[in-house]
């Protein structure tokens, strides 16, 4: 490859060979496969055609209006949802999951909204910008549009199952059956971890520290979870009161056994931290520690994962 750069003059790669094009555009440091396929996007037969760039950039509009439908849909169905919730949102169960779903549309309300902007920019050069860097912006634009496009519809699937929830009593307590088995699940994973550290080395840097480290990040975060499912259990009693309907069953008991096994799990684990590990993570798990303990039922998830994301102890 001749090392050219894809600064050399916009009418460079116009009517060369996809092939020499690549050559043309490497920096040294691309992945050729990648260039290939950006190219192919303004190339025609085989070769880098400017006149190609119409049609890739019609290609990418059909993309991003079928994103912009999709994000359309997702927010006429939260305001379906919402008035599903209408007679319960004095639960905090109810509001705050509604709030969760509302702040997540209008984080891809953002992203999609963007999306016309960088068509618009990409047109405003077709006729004489950089034959490759308009393929890599269409090309980047047109997955941003499709990573909008799964985020909606991943968003309207989960409204459903929400409304679904609202409606449903049986199903409320199927979901949070499945939600307390998640967590017997996450404790006998925390178990083996347990029991596996206990020939574990005091080399703080060693597989047994990232191990243990780890495990007690899971840890505080099945507390957690555990204090959620009881606020959720007395949101769902009260609202079966008030619909007089049957309260989930068995579900006070089977938390209060997981409590028990989480305390377990939790001596079992400092006991067998070596002091190397706790003075290399310990700064960092006592500052979760504060962090999760203002997180107070119910628990918005979303807001747990950017905690967890800002202290997890750093593993090797």
């Amino acid at each position: 490859m001749n090392g050219g750069g894809a600064g050399d003059g916009p009418e460079d790669l116009d009517g060369l060979s996809v092939d020499a094009a690549v050559d043309a555009v490497d920096d040294g440091e691309s992945d050729a496969d990648e260039v290939r396929e950006t190219l192919a996007i303004v190339a025609q037969d085989g070769t880098v055609r400017r006149a190609a760039v119409d049609d890739a950039l019609a290609n990418a509009s059909k993309v991003v209006t079928t994103a912009e439908t999709r994000v359309e849909l997702a927010a006429e169905q939260l305001t379906d949802a919402r008035e599903t919730a209408a007679p319960v949102s004095d639960l905090d169960l109810v509001s705050v999951r509604s709030g969760e779903f509302a702040a997540r549309l209008d984080a891809i309300e953002d992203r999609a909204s963007e999306l016309g902007d960088d068509l618009q920019a990409i047109l405003a050069e077709k006729d004489d910008g950089d034959l490759y860097e308009i393929a890599r912006r269409i090309r980047r634009v047109t997955n941003a549009a499709r990573g909008v496009q799964r985020a909606a519809d991943d968003l309207q699937f989960e409204l459903d199952s929400f409304e679904t929830w609202l409606a449903d009593a049986d199903r409320r307590a199927a979901a949070i059956g499945d939600d307390v088995e998640a967590v017997a699940e996450s404790l006998r994973e925390l178990d083996d971890v347990a029991e596996e550290l206990s020939g574990g080395s005091g080399d703080a840097e060693s597989g047994p520290a990232d191990g243990w480290a780890t495990a007690m990040v899971r840890h505080r975060v099945t507390g957690l979870m555990l204090a959620d499912l009881r606020a959720e259990l007395t949101a769902l009693r009260r609202w079966a009161d008030r619909d007089g309907a049957d309260p989930p069953a068995d579900v006070e008991s089977r938390l209060d056994d997981l409590a028990a096994r989480h305390e377990s799990v939790g001596e079992r684990l400092t006991e067998r931290a070596d002091p190397a590990w706790t003075d290399r993570f310990g700064d960092r798990l006592e500052a979760l520690d504060g962090a999760l303990d203002e997180m107070e039922p119910p628990v918005a998830w979303s807001d747990v994962e950017a905690v967890i994301e800002d202290h997890r102890p750093t593993v090797e």
